[in-house]
């Protein structure tokens, strides 16, 4: 059985739409069409009902959609335990949030790996993505700023940073030691992308604080944050380590004060292979060496 028409089904009998799972495929309509048609033909029966309004399952195809699910699901166990296995196979894989230089992680990483010769695969993205990766064990471990569900990782503290007011040289405020969030509610805001939890945690800061920001832009490069500031077209909110030294701008301690702790985590209740347990043995060693 070829795997592709045993996965449009799937998102056929998900969306009840053609233009919708076609979409969901990333194949046009006609393609996805056909396929459908070739598979009822290899069945010999048909699947669906198609009508104006909507498309719904047959008796078949509720048959078939109770197996599709079945070995739909087997397929992803069987390609997560060869991926599981090949990267003991290579080493280990380690997550980290995009500002990993900033907070010296490849320094650690790159130091392990000069000290034992064992091969590690880094990989970024944002915390709200590390915490998935990590449950379907896509890493072995992972830098996550602000853990949510601390009830299914083990975390081990690592640093600290805290949120500033990012203002240009020219702005009012650059002059004080402090900034209160109230005082910048009438201000433009760029921040980082919407959903993510920097925006999130930007957003409820400054509804505590009794006004809701105005954000013009939002971008996940830091650098096009600080350009916009720059150019005085508004302020942002950033952690402190992820904003370079700059005479064009200047870091301001906002109050109340918003402290973000970054963790290495890892699965509870999974045992580490042996490159797994060197690296937390590494790790816990330059931690108390700091």
């Amino acid at each position: 059985m070829d795997l592709q028409y045993l996965n449009n089904f799937l998102a056929l009998a998900h969306y009840r739409s053609f233009s919708a799972a076609a979409d969901a495929c990333y194949i046009s309509q006609s393609s996805f069409s056909k396929r459908i048609m070739r598979l009822e033909s290899d069945l010999g029966v048909t699947l669906f009902e198609r009508s104006t309004r909507q498309v719904s399952l047959t008796e078949y195809g509720k048959i078939y959609l109770k197996y599709a699910q079945q070995i739909h699901n087997l397929s992803q166990q069987a390609t997560d335990e060869i991926n599981r296995r090949h990267a003991e196979d290579e080493g280990i894989v380690i997550g980290g949030i995009p500002s990993i230089s900033e907070y010296g992680i490849l320094d650690l990483i790159s130091g392990f790996i000069k000290t034992t010769h064992i091969h590690c695969q880094v990989k970024s993205a944002p915390s709200e993505d590390l915490e998935p990766m990590l449950l379907n064990q896509t890493l072995d471990f992972a830098f996550i700023k602000e853990v949510q569900h601390t009830n299914l990782f083990n975390h081990l503290p690592y640093a600290e940073d805290h949120l500033v007011a990012v203002l240009p040289i020219s702005h009012p405020l650059a002059k004080q030691p402090k900034i209160k969030l109230q005082q910048l509610a009438n201000e433009d805001f760029i921040f980082q992308p919407v959903n993510s939890r920097p925006y999130d945690l930007c957003m409820t800061i400054c509804k505590q604080s009794g006004f809701t920001p105005n954000v013009i832009y939002a971008d996940r490069i830091i650098e096009n944050i600080l350009n916009f500031v720059k150019k005085g077209l508004g302020i942002s909110l950033l952690m402190k380590k992820l904003v370079p030294t700059d005479t064009d701008l200047v870091c301001r301690p906002i109050q109340p004060a918003v402290v973000a702790d970054i963790n290495l985590c890892y699965l509870k209740n999974e045992s580490l292979n042996s490159y797994g347990q060197c690296f937390l043995d590494y790790f816990a060693s330059q931690n108390n060496a700091h």
